[in-house]
């Protein structure tokens, strides 16, 4: 049996060396639909993007034995049913935090001024009109919430400790926060200028920022999301920004992806939404690839992996 790796279309091509050199044959396609996820039993892993993979495409790969994310969120594969088949499920931690962070820190700034509403202004009268009554606030010195603090939360509190804010924290576990402290829930909520979440989905954190939330923030804050577009209740959202509940929002992620180009949000104008890139850095792409890569590896050599989630 020759032993197959199955990717996605456009992964790195270090990625690709790496895995022929380790031996395996390397299968790319786009993994956007059932067709691309048909079946082979010489395919022993997979190194995947976003496709939902389930208990009954697993066993379309009877011997499967490792489903690498080619980065952080692994909401789209389900855990339990791989386990009950021997699957190895690893993500890549860390990959692109800098990436992310660095999205987090631009969405901040482009949502807190609504600089692309001053930018549409030029040409749109409505825009322009609402830029005149709002003209945003600054980053410097302000209070800054934290929600998730691993590797891109840090990074962003790191990247944040030149602007000398103030960083309420809020993780699972007690952590050192250099430039501030851990908080809970509602004090990050009512003391925070900016509110940054950093949050994977799950059932604990899902529509976890909703209408409970925006009521109690400032009128004045900023809402940023490059975690999970469900950690946020969209239609809340929506509904604070429209009533001046709070100020803004800068978005890398929403509920529904790829986002339609009717959602609400888009054609709002205290609203900056980005199509899920912030970790799509060159950098991010080559070193989130390779660990990837690695990752697979290691578990079909019978190493194991760190990134093992499941």
């Amino acid at each position: 049996m020759t032993q197959k790796i199955l990717v996605f279309d456009g992964i790195d091509d270090s990625a690709i060396k790496e895995l022929q050199e380790a031996g395996y044959e390397v299968v790319s396609n786009p993994q956007a639909k059932a067709d691309d996820f048909a079946g082979d039993p010489d395919v022993v892993g997979i190194l995947l993007m976003m496709y939902k993979i389930d208990g009954a495409v697993m066993d379309r790969y009877p011997n499967l034995k490792v489903i690498a994310r080619h980065g952080v969120g692994y909401d789209n594969v389900d855990l339990e049913a791989a386990k009950e088949r021997g699957i190895v499920v690893a993500n890549t931690p860390g990959a692109n935090a800098t990436a992310v962070a660095e999205t987090a820190v631009a969405l901040m700034l482009m949502a807190g001024r609504l600089y692309d509403t001053d930018k549409r202004g030029i040409s749109d009268e409505k825009a322009k009109s609402y830029a005149a009554g709002h003209p945003g606030v600054q980053v410097s010195h302000k209070v800054v919430g934290i929600l998730g603090f691993g590797h891109i939360g840090r990074q962003v509190a790191e990247l944040l400790s030149g602007f000398g804010v103030k960083v309420l924290a809020y993780a699972r576990h007690d952590k050192d926060v250099p430039n501030g402290r851990m908080a809970d829930l509602d004090e990050i909520f009512e003391k925070a200028d900016f509110v940054v979440s950093t949050l994977p989905a799950t059932p604990a954190t899902t529509k976890l920022i909703g209408e409970t939330a925006f009521k109690k923030m400032k009128q004045s804050a900023v809402l940023v999301n490059v975690g999970r577009g469900p950690v946020v209740d969209e239609e809340a959202l929506i509904i604070a920004l429209k009533a001046g509940e709070i100020a803004a929002a800068g978005l890398d992620v929403v509920e529904k992806e790829p986002i339609s180009p009717d959602n609400e949000l888009l054609h709002m104008d205290n609203t900056y939404v980005l199509p899920h890139v912030a970790g799509g850095s060159l950098e991010a792409k080559e070193e989130i690839a390779a660990t990837a890569a690695k990752n697979i590896i290691d578990v079909l050599a019978g190493k194991g992996t760190k990134n093992q989630v499941n």
